[in-house]
């Protein structure tokens, strides 16, 4: 089941380009551990395989989803949230 639509996942590719090449890093160094998931993109991914990268690249990078006190409605918006404001630090470092 997939609960984050490819229109969202376009979202942030297209509103947040930095933040995705770095989730897309993350994603591809988990991905290249097993030659199963070797050739396969994150988009590509059932949800909870997603998910579980994108919570990996939100520790990497020391931003705080705290999906315990959240309703998964609202994962979106926190995430969109998180890729907003990496984006801006990542801008400024740039």
């Amino acid at each position: 089941m997939r609960y984050m639509s490819d229109e969202f996942i376009e979202l942030l590719k297209r509103d947040y380009p930095k933040s995705w090449f770095e989730f897309n890093t993350v994603a591809e160094g988990v991905l290249k551990t097993s030659p199963a998931t070797l050739h396969l993109r994150p988009e590509d991914l059932p949800f909870d395989m997603f998910f579980g990268i994108m919570l990996r690249f939100f520790k990497e990078n020391d931003l705080e989803f705290d999906y315990n006190n959240l309703s998964p409605s609202e994962y979106t918006s926190e995430i969109r949230n998180l890729f907003s404001g990496f984006e801006s630090i990542i801008g400024h470092y740039s």
